[in-house]
């Protein structure tokens, strides 16, 4: 068996404007039902749906409240040049996230990177 990661869920608060968030990123909306939305990806599938739904599906017993802060968990969409990466950077702080620093050379790695947190405050690296 090959391991693989087929989707990715995230669980936000208000569908409409996390939607909106993701469209004016470039995401392209592929399924859009009323409890879910479903983006065009090359591979891995990038879905978001109300975090109630997806913690109570998780975990029904007991499902979680939503919390603040980093998870230990970061998404990332890596770019084919550093003016990608610029402009996502302007993108991102236009629609609302919350940029965590500018684009700059990564220290761990040979390359060029910013992380920003979405409308719930999941981490994203874009990176070149």
């Amino acid at each position: 068996m090959i391991n693989k990661i087929t989707l990715v869920t995230l669980g936000v608060k208000d569908m409409a404007k996390s939607k909106e968030f993701y469209k004016g990123l470039g995401f392209q909306i592929k399924d859009d039902e009323p409890g879910m939305v479903d983006f065009y990806m090359d591979g891995t599938s990038f879905a978001i749906i109300p975090f109630r739904n997806l913690a109570e599906e998780a975990m029904p017993e007991n499902p979680p409240e939503k919390t603040r802060g980093f998870t230990g968990i970061a998404l990332a969409h890596n770019f084919d040049s550093k003016e990608e990466v610029d402009a996502l950077y302007l993108k991102v702080q236009e629609l609302g996230g919350t940029v965590e620093f500018a684009p700059k050379k990564a220290v761990a790695w040979n390359g060029y990177h910013f992380y920003f947190r979405d409308l719930d405050g999941y981490s994203w690296e874009i990176a070149y």
